[in-house]
């Protein structure tokens, strides 16, 4: 299996991709000329609307401000540790050659490995 395989596999992914867009634009066309669709879609956004207007002036509470910030601080520190544990894991089976951890609370974990195709 070569370069030649995945890039076939690259075509048909994209082919596949194009076709599922083509589906799609129909699809909506069809929904965005339903009137009863539309009606919902118009109550739809009247409900997200007033959410927001209700969330804002909770959220102007100085605690609640706080709590926001900490828990972005806080995704963002998880974000940066799962980082930082895929490449330790990449590392650990480079040295080691097992794909078994045993953590501390003694149960019995599986590295598994995900590959992808990104543009540079």
């Amino acid at each position: 299996m070569g370069l030649e395989m995945i890039t076939k596999r690259l075509k048909i992914l994209n082919d596949l991709q194009d076709e599922l867009d083509k589906i799609k634009v129909v699809m909506v066309d069809s929904l965005e000329n339903d009137p009863a669709y539309q009606a919902l879609q118009a109550e739809a956004q009247k409900f997200k609307d007033e959410v927001k207007e209700k969330k804002a002036k909770v959220s102007s509470n100085e605690t609640m401000q706080a709590m926001e910030k900490q828990m972005k601080e806080l995704r963002e520190d998880i974000k940066e540790n799962k980082e930082v544990l895929a490449q330790e894991l990449a590392d650990y089976y480079k040295d080691s050659g097992s794909l078994q951890i045993i953590d501390d609370e003694g149960n019995q974990k599986r590295i598994i490995f995900s590959a992808k195709l990104v543009n540079s």
